[in-house]
């Protein structure tokens, strides 16, 4: 679109003669182009527009005192359009990384509690639309605060990144994992079902202890895990169904994992206990 953007500016400032100036407009491909296609098509733009200006000058009959002029003109024209098409380039890159900031964790590395579950209402709409299955694992750190009061707010930052690099390391690509605060986790499992949503979290579990024993560090994990095959009727209760069962656990002893089915034709039973 900015190609011909270009040629249609190009074909104007033409017809229009020598004495009517077109500047402003061919900086709008530039701009398109280096906004949405990036640095590099926004600089091929310049040199588009930069030359085209310069043979519609020309083929206008603009009378020049010396054979230079045109040329300078057309270098200074490439330098206005290269400095737009960069300063564009660097404003969308830092809006990006901006946004990016706004939507992850910064000591885990995860998604924060408004992107997870801005993700937790696309795949809820979407399992509900299609009627395929969503698994949602809420989880609680057991013995985190005794880190906290025995080693310090330093030791307890480096148990919840860990936390992060673990759940970073052993999900899926399609899996979306987030810190919703404190020391509370979840992760999403889309197209997932209860068998596979069980074998996923026991090795993902498995892990977790790991890495705690590992270091040294005497926490544990409260498991709540629900899949939805057509029941909840929203993200809410898909989130408030997986944190409840969670919370039971936490009641029951800790550092198990429950599991709950829900179905389209039946309601919530006692949760499935590891």
């Amino acid at each position: 679109m900015a190609v011909v953007l270009v040629a249609f500016i190009g074909f104007v400032d033409l017809a229009t003669g020598a004495e009517l100036s077109s500047s402003v407009f061919y900086a709008l491909p530039v701009g398109l182009a280096a906004w949405y296609a990036g640095r590099a098509w926004g600089l091929g733009l310049c040199g588009l527009a930069a030359f085209a200006w310069y043979e519609a000058d020309l083929l206008a009959g603009a009378v020049y005192s010396a054979p230079w002029i045109p040329v300078w003109n057309a270098l200074v024209r490439l330098l206005f359009f290269v400095i737009i098409a960069s300063l564009l380039v660097r404003l969308r890159t830092a809006l990006e990384a901006h946004r990016r900031l706004a939507e992850v964790d910064a000591l885990t590395g995860l998604a924060n509690s408004r992107r997870f579950l801005a993700a937790v209402d696309a795949e809820t709409a979407r399992a509900i639309r299609y009627r395929h299955p969503l698994s949602l694992s809420y989880f609680d750190l057991d013995g985190f605060k005794g880190i906290n009061d025995r080693w310090g707010h330093k030791a307890g930052d480096a148990v919840l990144a860990e936390v992060g690099r673990v759940l970073r390391a052993r999900l899926r690509r399609t899996d979306i994992p987030g810190r919703l605060g404190g020391d509370e986790f979840a992760v999403l499992l889309p197209e997932t079902g209860a068998d596979a949503a069980r074998e996923a979290m026991e090795e993902l579990r498995s892990d977790l202890l790991a890495a705690m024993g590992t270091r040294g560090w005497p926490v544990g994990f409260s498991i709540g895990v629900v899949t939805t095959e057509g029941r909840i009727t929203g993200a809410e209760d898909l989130v408030r169904e997986a944190d409840a069962l969670m919370y039971e656990v936490k009641r029951t002893g800790k550092g198990q994992v429950a599991y709950r089915s829900l179905s389209a034709t039946s309601e919530a039973g006692a949760p499935d206990t590891l």
